[in-house]
């Protein structure tokens, strides 16, 4: 008997590979978010390399994230289906081909191929839903921290990424930093996934297949049945106008407006560091807080302080406000993503979660893509971005009062 026990606690595992898994998914979600969180830096290169207004490279960011959104919902049902190493490692194949393949363009339509449709896809599969889904197999308990300490990766890729990219540009121009960054991927993250990342624990291999056949009916479902009720409808509108704000108008038109301010890129760029550093604070202090508050009042909140970020940009010229906007924007984030991920499950129920909320976070990128394209047009009419600032304030208050109108009692179980 003591042999046995001894013999069982020799053969206990030392560390939970359950834990490389979420270090894995962190560095998922890093090496992506790095590459597409950081579109704001590509925008004046690409238009002086191709000679081209900022409208066309807002078609490219447009592009790039009506495809990353479609590729977030695909890529939710084929983790479920094939699981999520073969998507994690084909997401970095296809970002490899992206990065790689962009020294050769010569024409602004070659990077709406490679990055925006080719590279977003990739984008895509290596999204927060499919990681989730690895980490709702191998943690029976903790997955809310688990998932918040992989969700952290998406703010820490573009925090680091920024000013290293406005850094190498300078010093090697972009075609050479998406070598580097191919290479790297090519030669790291692309066997490491593919090598390393494992979709469930064995054990529990006939649980999921058992699983999988107690919700047959449920799986057999269209992934569009949850658009006949409207409380749907509801979820969507505002994360439509949440993508909007950040990804859109940040990612993709914060470098930029920054410099028509008459700011650096070096101080944009560490603007954009502090950004990132309250992006990580603001999603660990929410997503705790998330199980103990209204989470829809605390999406009323974060919007409102989105609101008042955007009233300092809007009114005062000042280095200070920068970094003010980048603390109080950067704590709301990717901060939403809690709140609206506990309103999905307890709206869509358990058995539909990945299905339900990989369409619902299309609408997101849907509105991203918007939030991308539109400033860079009303930019082009007007030279400057105090339209769309205040088109983002107007957006943000009807969210804030439209997410107030769930009814929480309309569960679709």
């Amino acid at each position: 008997m003591g042999k046995a026990a001894l013999t069982a606690v020799e053969n206990k595992p030392k560390i939970y590979y359950g834990y490389f898994i979420v270090v894995l998914s962190f560095i998922a979600m890093f090496a992506t978010l790095g590459i597409r969180g950081t579109f704001g830096t590509y925008v004046t290169p690409w238009e002086e390399s191709f000679s081209v207004n900022r409208l066309w490279v807002s078609i490219v960011s447009f592009t790039s994230l009506f495809i990353y959104g479609i590729s977030i919902a695909i890529a939710g049902r084929l983790a479920d289906r094939i699981g999520p190493r073969k998507v994690l490692t084909y997401s970095m194949v296809l970002m490899s081909f992206c990065l790689l393949g962009s020294y050769f363009a010569t024409n602004i339509w070659h990077i709406v191929i490679l990055y925006g449709l080719i590279g977003s896809v990739g984008f895509g599969f290596a999204s927060n839903i499919t990681v989730s889904v690895a980490i709702v197999r191998w943690f029976k308990e903790k997955k809310g921290l688990m998932i918040s300490i992989v969700v952290v990766g998406m703010a820490a890729g573009p925090m680091v990424y920024t000013p290293l990219n406005i850094l190498l540009i300078e010093k090697m121009g972009w075609k050479w930093l998406f070598v580097l960054y191919g290479s790297v991927y090519a030669l790291l993250l692309i066997p490491l996934f593919a090598l390393f990342f494992k979709d469930h624990p064995v054990q529990n291999a006939v649980i999921e297949r058992n699983k999988s056949k107690q919700n047959e009916k449920i799986k057999g479902e269209s992934i569009f049945s949850i658009f006949r009720y409207p409380i749907t409808w509801v979820i969507c509108m505002t994360y439509f106008i949440c993508g909007f704000t950040d990804v859109g108008l940040v990612y993709t038109h914060m470098v930029p407006l920054g410099e028509g301010k008459g700011y650096s890129r070096i101080l944009v760029g560490n603007a954009m560091m502090v950004y990132g550093i309250a992006n990580i604070v603001g999603t660990i202090i929410v997503g705790y807080i998330s199980d103990k508050f209204n989470n829809k009042k605390l999406l009323c909140i974060l919007f409102s302080i989105r609101v008042i970020a955007l009233l300092f940009l809007l009114f005062i010229n000042h280095p200070i406000l920068l970094f003010t906007f980048a603390l109080l924007y950067g704590f709301t984030d990717i901060a939403t993503i809690a709140p609206f991920t506990m309103l999905c499950s307890k709206i869509f129920g358990i058995n539909r979660m990945g299905s339900a909320f990989g369409m619902v976070s299309f609408f997101h990128q849907f509105g991203a893509a918007f939030g991308s394209l539109i400033p860079g047009l009303l930019f082009s009419l007007s030279l400057d971005y105090i339209s769309t600032l205040w088109l983002c304030i107007i957006l943000l208050l009807a969210s804030a009062i439209l997410i107030q109108t769930i009814n929480m009692k309309q569960i679709l179980d």
